[in-house]
């Protein structure tokens, strides 16, 4: 059966909890987890990221983003190598992480010390995932409507 792993504002909590139980249910109950939100393989291994983004919260579960990495951690190595963190991704996470921090979410995910490995794991030309959040969040400055002076004019070639 494919299950999503979702919890609705409708959901009272014996629901939640027969949601979480089938979650991590081991033996397995679902063969089929269908991952909403941010997928664990776009997270760190440490905890759902979902926590740290107000409108996913919904799709968050610590139990169900372990369930994942069980998976994960029984795939040969070769294959675990395609689950690795972008330098891009890493710093979204942590922006969101520090976004959760200022709002002070109350499940408090963004207390929690990052012990995933693939933080550390670097396999792009470019590593520095710390210097992009040095303007995360600005406007860019490139997109205010002003032109630019090196704009190229083009013409039709029907005019040439």
């Amino acid at each position: 059966m494919n299950f999503l792993k979702h919890f609705w504002v409708g959901d009272d909590e014996e629901i939640k909890q027969k949601k979480v139980f089938l979650f991590g249910a081991n033996p397995p109950v679902l063969y089929v987890l269908h991952y909403l939100g941010l997928k664990p393989w776009l997270c760190f291994k440490d905890y759902d990221c979902n926590w740290n983004v107000d409108i996913l919260q919904e799709f968050a579960s610590d139990v169900a983003h372990a369930t994942w990495w069980r998976v994960h951690d029984a795939m040969p190595e070769n294959l675990q190598s395609y689950c690795l963190l972008r330098s891009k991704q890493k710093a979204a996470l942590e922006w969101d992480r520090r976004q959760a921090e200022k709002a002070n979410y109350p499940d408090a995910h963004w207390r929690r010390n990052i012990t995933d490995p693939r933080l550390h794991i670097c396999f792009e030309e470019f590593c520095f995932w710390e210097s992009m959040l040095w303007h995360w969040g600005e406007t860019n400055w490139t997109n205010n409507g002003s032109p630019s002076s090196n704009v190229t004019k083009t013409v039709a070639l029907s005019n040439l």
